[in-house]
Order: C-alpha cells, then sequence, then structure tokens
C-alpha cells in the first residue's frame, strides 16, 4: 500500500475528470484501492468521487462476481478433495443478487453492491451491478449462457456508448476485453453450471460458455495505450486507464486476429 500521496473525494473527483470523464458517462469500473495512496474514506470515497465525476445523469458498474458458485469439480485454485465435491454442490446457497458475496473482487466492488440504489445483474458467477439512470438497461438482464458475450453488460456497455475505467487495477482485470472472445475465431465450448433457486427449489442449472483467458490483456492494453484508443492520467498514487468500450473492442478484435492471439 502506497500512504505517500493523500486522496480525497474532492481531489480523486478532479483528477477522474482532469482524466477525460464527465457527467453523463456510462462507466465500467475496476479498481486496486491499496494503489490509490491514503484514502479518506476508503472504499467508500472512491465509489463517491466515481459517481461525483459522472453526475446524476452517469452509470457507474463494477464486477461483482461470485466465482465459488461453480462447480468444485472444476476448481483449480485449490482443488478440492474428491469426496468434498458432492456435499459442496449440495450445500452451497443458490445464487441471491442481495446475500451472495463477491469473491476475490476487493472491498470496493462489494460495498458498491450494497449501495443504496444498486442494481445486480441476475448471472448467478459472473454478476455485474450498476448504479445510475441506465442501471436497468445493463444489468437488468444477464444471460446465463455466454456471460461476457454480446447480451451481456459488457455488449450493453459498448451500445451505450460507455468506457471501461481502470482505478490502478492490473491490466488482467479488464474485464471489457473478454467480450472480445466472441468476434475471434477458436473459441473453446465449455459446459459449466451454477446453483439457482428455481421456484421454491436450488438446483444446479446447466449453461453453454466458452474458455475465457487473460494471459494478453497486458499486451493488449500496451497496444491500446500506443494507438491512443485507450489514455493513461495521473490518480493519486497511481494512474488511471480509459478505455472507449465500442472502440475498444473493435481494435482488439482486429489487433488478435491480426496477430493469432487466442
Amino acid at each position: 500500500m502506497n500512504n505517500n500521496v493523500l486522496v480525497t473525494r474532492s481531489s480523486l473527483a478532479e483528477q477522474l475528470r482532469a482524466a477525460g470523464l464527465k457527467a453523463g458517462d456510462v462507466l465500467l469500473v475496476h479498481t486496486a484501492l491499496n494503489r490509490l495512496g491514503f484514502v479518506v474514506g476508503a472504499a467508500q470515497t472512491v465509489i463517491d468521487a466515481l459517481l461525483d465525476a459522472v453526475g446524476p445523469g452517469g452509470t457507474v458498474m463494477m464486477p461483482t462476481y461470485s466465482g465459488e458458485l461453480s462447480d468444485p469439480a472444476e476448481w483449480r485454485h485449490p482443488p478440492v478433495p474428491e469426496d468434498w465435491i458432492e456435499p459442496i454442490r449440495r450445500e452451497t446457497p443458490p445464487y441471491d443478487p442481495l446475500l451472495t458475496p463477491t469473491r476475490r473482487m476487493g472491498v470496493t466492488a462489494e460495498l458498491f453492491r450494497h449501495r443504496p440504489g444498486a442494481r445486480r445483474s441476475p448471472h448467478p458467477q459472473s454478476s455485474f451491478t450498476a448504479i445510475g439512470v441506465h442501471a436497468e438497461a445493463l444489468v437488468g438482464e444477464h444471460p446465463m449462457d455466454y456471460r461476457f458475450g454480446p447480451a451481456s453488460p459488457l455488449g450493453k456497455l459498448c451500445e451505450l456508448g460507455g468506457k471501461a475505467v481502470s482505478l490502478g487495477a492490473p491490466a488482467n482485470t479488464n474485464s471489457l476485453l473478454y467480450l472480445t472472445e466472441h468476434r475471434v475465431d477458436g473459441k473453446k465450448p465449455v459446459k459449466k453450471s451454477a446453483p439457482m433457486r428455481i421456484g421454491e427449489k436450488a438446483q444446479w442449472v446447466p449453461y453453454d460458455d466458452v474458455v475465457y483467458t487473460n494471459d494478453w490483456f497486458a499486451a493488449a492494453t500496451d497496444f491500446l495505450l500506443e494507438q491512443g484508443i485507450a489514455i493513461e492520467a495521473p490518480l493519486g498514487a497511481t494512474t488511471c486507464r480509459i478505455f472507449p468500450a465500442a472502440k475498444t473492442i473493435e481494435a482488439v478484435t482486429a489487433w488478435r486476429k491480426r496477430a493469432q492471439v487466442t
């Protein structure tokens, strides 16, 4: 943690506006709180500053994944003993947008989903939560199949002319880039399942998806910065990166096809 730079709600909002955010923007935000500096008010201040930057006519969205709502037989980090698999499947609570916690998403995303007025998408493993005038349009629906596909909140972000924003977050966390998996050849299909409440019963619901990778995200980010598609600006003790969603997807798709990045 870098505590040598003092960061406040007003200073953070001012820097976000200077970086290019404006009133009415629709944002997908990834943040690394411990890289921002000494933030007065911590995660609450980061959320307040983002909402200040886009104003009452804007919208902020964050990933609020719950990765434990997946088949324990597929877990690798770490794997579980084979004799644990069925008890885990049997006892895992079904997805509930209000109750299901995030997993490894950070304190900012976890606080964000509790914010008054927050709307969380219905996908049991890879939900997004949004606040603002376009929240319903972004996350009101989220198909089980192809959770990062064109009909997901990521596709809707592009349709709304939104932006992805990284507040000191590592390049491999930029979930917007997963959308390009549906525009390149060689997608690897996969069957997945997650616990859902169907009527009065909890059951594991199967869905279709593809294998998503992020080991190429850093190279894609470098490409976007070199081309001037993404911009980078100072933010507290770190930097803010802004990616215009639709243009980013078009450019990265072409880059992946040209460089045969899979």
